[in-house]
């Protein structure tokens, strides 16, 4: 009984796997596009996400906000954009005052993920 217990529960996790369960994230970019990722985490020994955190999205060429974000439960939240230069800015974060730069230039590349990530200090 014991290992079939056990063949179960694989076989749950690596069905979990399979299906993407647990993962948070927008759908596959489009051909030509990637995605953006950003990131709220506070500082400290051990760093958590940030709910909430709004942040912008700007063309490097122009001060246009094209995207508005805002932060999940786990601290992110990402969005698909065209291949480019890219400001992510840290507009807000109720409660919390940013200790990184509050602006982070990335280079969004086709099919991959970037990551723009700031820390917060939260009361």
């Amino acid at each position: 009984m014991r290992r079939l217990i056990g063949m179960s529960v694989l076989g749950v996790g690596l069905l979990a796997i399979a299906q993407g369960a647990g993962t948070a994230g927008a759908d596959p970019a489009p051909d030509g596009q990637g995605t953006l990722r950003v990131q709220a985490v506070t500082t400290g020994a051990e760093p958590f996400g940030v709910m909430g955190a709004q942040i912008g999205i700007l063309s490097c060429t122009a001060d246009k906000v094209l995207a508005s974000l805002t932060t999940g439960q786990d601290g992110t939240a990402v969005t698909n954009l065209p291949a480019g230069c890219y400001h992510a800015q840290l507009t807000s974060v109720s409660g919390c005052e940013p200790k990184s730069a509050n602006s982070v230039k990335v280079d969004v590349i086709p099919a991959a993920t970037q990551t723009a990530a700031f820390q917060v200090s939260c009361a």
